[in-house]
This record gives C-alpha cells, sequence and structure tokens, in this order.
C-alpha cells in the first residue's frame, strides 16, 4: 500500500511538472528556437552604453505548456485562456553595459557604470489572432558574477581590439529579478496591389523588479506578405518585441517577409544599470532621465522554417551626460521545429 501511494505521487508530481500537456491531437503551429545577438557596432560603430545582448530562448509549439503553467495562467487576469493559444517558452541571456570612455581604470563617475547582467527567462505568452499577451519572470544576477568582464576583454582578445580597463569598479554582486507583462494588439490595415499586406500594432506594458522597473507603450507599422505569420521578431526587453514565435511557410506559399517601423516610450521608476545596486552601494549615476523613446526599424524574412530579421535601434539620451543617444542593431534567426 505504501508503494502503491508513492508511486502514485511521483506519477501526480510528472505529469504537473513534467509532462507537457497538448490539447489538441496536432500541434497546429510547431516550436521555434532562436538566437538573438545586439550589438552597438551594427548601429554606427560605437561601444558604449548598452555594448552587446546575447539570447538563446525556445518557445514551444501551441498549446503545448506544463499544465502547472497552464494553471498559473488561467489565474492570471491578464491572460484569456478562452480565446487565446498558449505557448511557454525559456531562455537564457547575458547583456553587457559599458561607459563610454574604456581606457580609464577609475571610470568617470558622471558616466554609466560598468555591468553585467545573466538571466534566465520564463514566459507565458497567449495569442489570438490579433492580440498577444505576454508574462515574463527573469531571474539571474548582476555583478562579477555575470562575467561581463570575462565576455567583453577575452572577445576584445580575439579580434585585437583594446580591453576595457575599469572592469574591477562594476556593480556589485545581486541576484535581480524582472516581472514583465506586455499586450500587442494589431490592427491589419487595407491590401495594397500584389497583395502586399500592411498592419499596425499597439502595445502597453511594464516591468517590476528590483533590475528594471517602467511603464511602456509603443506602435509599430509593418508592411510585407504573410503578416499573420508572427507578431514581430525576437529581442532582447525592454523593447518592441515579439514574443520568438513565426509559422513557417508552406510548401505553397514557402516565402513571406515585411518591412516594419515603430517607435515606443518608458516611463522609468528604476534602472539597476543606471540607479546601482538597490541592496548594496556601488558606482551609479545621478542624472537619469525619467523618459526613455526607442525609434526602430528593420526587416523579417521566412523561408519554410527559418526566420531571419534585422532591426536597427535608435535609443534616446538615459542620463543627462550621456554624450549622444545610443545606436544599435539587434539579429536574429529563429528556426521553427
Amino acid at each position: 500500500m505504501m508503494m502503491a501511494q508513492t508511486c502514485f505521487r511521483a506519477a501526480l508530481v510528472a505529469a504537473l511538472f513534467v509532462a507537457p500537456l497538448a490539447h489538441a491531437q496536432e500541434v497546429k503551429k510547431p516550436a521555434v528556437t532562436s538566437l538573438t545577438v545586439e550589438n552597438d557596432k551594427f548601429g554606427g560603430g560605437t561601444d558604449r552604453n548598452y555594448s552587446n545582448g546575447l539570447r538563446i530562448e525556445r518557445v514551444s509549439g501551441a498549446d503545448e505548456i506544463f499544465p502547472a503553467l497552464e494553471w498559473v495562467a488561467d489565474r492570471i487576469p491578464f491572460l484569456d485562456l478562452e480565446r487565446q493559444e498558449l505557448r511557454q517558452g525559456f531562455a537564457l541571456s547575458h547583456v553587457i553595459f559599458t561607459p563610454e570612455d574604456k581606457t580609464l581604470i577609475v571610470p568617470d563617475p558622471t558616466d554609466r557604470p560598468y555591468a553585467g547582467w545573466l538571466f534566465a527567462s520564463g514566459t507565458i505568452v497567449g495569442s489570438s489572432a490579433n492580440t498577444q499577451d505576454t508574462l515574463q519572470v527573469n531571474l539571474g544576477v548582476v555583478g562579477p558574477s555575470a562575467g561581463g568582464e570575462f565576455v567583453q576583454n577575452n572577445f576584445h582578445r580575439i579580434i585585437g581590439v583594446a580591453e576595457a580597463q575599469g572592469w574591477p569598479n562594476q556593480l556589485r554582486d545581486e541576484a535581480g529579478i524582472e516581472i514583465i507583462v506586455q499586450r500587442l494588439h494589431r490592427f491589419p490595415g487595407p491590401t495594397l496591389p500584389l497583395g502586399v499586406e500592411t498592419d499596425l500594432g499597439f502595445d502597453v506594458g511594464g516591468a517590476l523588479g528590483n533590475v528594471r522597473t517602467y511603464a511602456s507603450s509603443g506602435l509599430t507599422a509593418r508592411i510585407g506578405w504573410d503578416l499573420d505569420s508572427s507578431f514581430g521578431p525576437p529581442r532582447i526587453r525592454p523593447a518592441l518585441s515579439g514574443a520568438g514565435e513565426f509559422i513557417p511557410g508552406t510548401d505553397e506559399n514557402p516565402l513571406g517577409g515585411y518591412l516594419f517601423i515603430g517607435a515606443s516610450g518608458r516611463a522609468i521608476g528604476r534602472d539597476m544599470f543606471l540607479d546601482g545596486n538597490l541592496f548594496r552601494d556601488g558606482p551609479r549615476v545621478d542624472d537619469r532621465k525619467d523618459f526613455v523613446g526607442d525609434l526602430q526599424a528593420g526587416l523579417a524574412i521566412h523561408y519554410r522554417e527559418v526566420q531571419l530579421a534585422f532591426t536597427y535601434v535608435n535609443r534616446t539620451e538615459e542620463f543627462d551626460s550621456q554624450v549622444t543617444p545610443q545606436r544599435f542593431g539587434a539579429f536574429s534567426i529563429s528556426i521553427a521545429h
């Protein structure tokens, strides 16, 4: 009897937390694995502020979600499960921030401090034809344990570029958390000659945590073919971003793609990479701006199971002594499987 009870409990745990739940006989839309690289070298050849970001992510097929996550999603008012299909996503990301002058051993106290941010993400995405809700939780570490100095200076050695000298004065080690929500709604526009489609997307959301706290909103216009294939290419947040999924081309229509342009704004309550550590003393800037805006434009193309996307971003100054706006590019490759 005791053994039977033990086996029953083990099976119950496996059913809740291990075995994905399929709501239909066949998955309507496949899983997608994406690699995203963001770097200011792509946006004008600089190497400062938001210097580099790297993210690898897998988003499940439609309605393939762990039952425990569905149970959680069903209790979040933000997600309307009656009209939406669900996906789950898991990712690992690494980002680096540096000041403008990296030759100084003691960085300029009025400039952005050095920082690395290594984090894992869990995401729940609910989508209908024209609406996408996203809940993302980021957990990780900011500081030396994030490996920012190791990644940047070893890469600089490989490409023969001078190493950054001020990493000993980076932000201190601190566990980080971000809870991010976003609702994105697309409004289909007129169909133009040659079957060219148009739409306009509006998103609203925000983040809460000791790493970043903000409220955001944005608009994105797209023109091209097969716009129903996705809500937008993957990005590293904060950004005008899709959820990392897309519908691959078919034998009849293997190719699709679109041009896009967008603008977004964020009201900043906290940014650890400028405000410094929350629970420890460390470097920071005293003139952080409360509002930051992004202008972006780009191209996404998919052929059968592969999607390539590039986004150029112009981000307004994030603190008063920042010399110029931040310009960087984001490249992603996504494979449906």
